[in-house]
């Protein structure tokens, strides 16, 4: 499907966003030990000044010394003071937003359930408030973040905007600056809702981004569907989009805090005793991924025992899916192994990205409401794009 020109305002005005600030490497500084997050308000205080200094970013007196930044408590966040952009386009639009800090400013490979919940809350809190949201992650489990908000948030009528950078803001070449813009933008002035992730000139689906490269400023992609908006010289976008609307999002989920969902990965020579080993322990397991070979292969000769660990798995109703270990990911249960594995309550991934898997087990073991066969049958239903119907 190809991309279409998005359509131009009429005219301009003044959009609100609000900025939910996790830490990650657009938030970095330098430490004896390497760039990482801080959390002294010297350092909070200082990447909201770089903020408000770039010309692109704040219409604010690049001159102003900001030393007295009138930050205000709310709970344990700091909200700092609004900040507006220039005019982005010929008709004047322009974005007030407002950074929210959360308390804990972290490296993203620490990302909890808990975080995911603190997230999901103040976005609800803050709903009615706001005409889009974006939240500044690291890029390690930015993808799952996406993911999460995606179910969380499924058929809301706001665009939430998930972003970050490979280099940190306070180094000259960042690349934080221009996804920080171009984020605000998105979820500012476009008229399309859902939650993106919006990364090197482009906004992908968030329940079906992956990170895939470290060094790479192009640093994550879609595999399976394309992106969502292009924002090169003229701004496109799949002409399918949902389109801003008034929808409330649905009653917030709070995710189980204990560890639910167990990742395993198969590789040769693993046996059944082995994922059975897994499994037990962890007593709060509710869900398990399969990491699988091709199109959702592994070991089932009898002497390996793991069609007979997973059996028995399904039978004290843990969720288990299988998903590729492929870089475009796909399960065809097509194969005798496939249909085998379906016999045994084992269900496919489709085309889902771990994360995606990972994200809707996780929204859905959270759901009192569902009996373990409502669980398995939404798993292979799609909900928000995260399978191709």
């Amino acid at each position: 499907m190809s991309h279409t020109p998005v359509p131009e305002p009429t005219e301009g005005r003044e959009h609100r966003v609000l900025v939910l600030g996790t830490g990650g490497t657009i938030a970095s500084e330098r430490t004896a030990e390497g760039f990482k997050p801080l959390n002294e308000k010297k350092a909070r205080d200082a990447f909201y000044r770089r903020i408000a200094r770039h010309p692109q970013l704040s219409d604010a007196d690049a001159c102003g010394d900001f030393d007295n930044i009138p930050a205000t408590k709310v709970g344990r966040n700091t909200r700092y003071p609004p900040l507006r952009t220039p005019a982005l386009d010929e008709h004047g639009n322009t974005v007030v937003y407002e950074i929210l800090d959360l308390e804990n400013h972290m490296d993203s490979s620490e990302m909890t359930p808990k975080d995911w919940n603190i997230i999901a809350a103040l976005l609800h809190e803050n709903w009615d408030n706001y005409e889009g949201f974006v939240v500044l992650s690291g890029t390690d489990t930015l993808a799952y973040t996406s993911s999460v908000l995606t179910f969380l948030f499924v058929d809301a009528g706001k665009p939430i905007t998930v972003t970050g950078a490979q280099i940190p803001l306070r180094e000259a070449r960042s690349d934080g600056w221009y996804n920080l813009l171009e984020s605000l933008i998105v979820s500012g002035c476009l008229p399309y809702a859902g939650v993106g992730v919006c990364f090197n000139h482009e906004v992908l689906q968030g329940c079906r981004a992956t990170k895939s490269s470290p060094n790479l400023l192009h640093a994550f992609e879609t595999p399976s569907v394309a992106p969502w908006i292009r924002l090169n010289v003229r701004i496109t976008a799949l002409p399918n989009l949902t389109r801003r609307s008034a929808a409330p999002p649905p009653p917030l989920i709070t995710l189980q805090e204990a560890p639910s969902v167990l990742s395993c990965a198969i590789y040769p020579g693993i046996t059944g005793s082995i994922l059975a080993t897994q499994i037990h322990s962890m007593p709060t397991c509710k869900a398990v991924i399969i990491s699988a070979f091709g199109s959702g292969n592994l070991p089932v000769k009898e002497e390996s025992g793991v069609l007979q660990a997973l059996e028995a798995t399904v039978k004290r109703e843990i969720l288990v899916v299988v998903v590729s270990s492929c870089h475009i990911p796909n399960i065809y249960p097509l194969y005798a192994l496939g249909v085998r594995l379906l016999s045994i309550g084992v269900l496919p991934g489709f085309d889902m990205t771990h994360e995606a898997a990972f994200a809707k087990l996780s929204w859905l073991v959270s759901r009192s409401d569902l009996s373990f066969e409502d669980r398995q049958r939404e798993f292979q239903t799609p909900i928000a794009g995260e399978i191709t119907a």
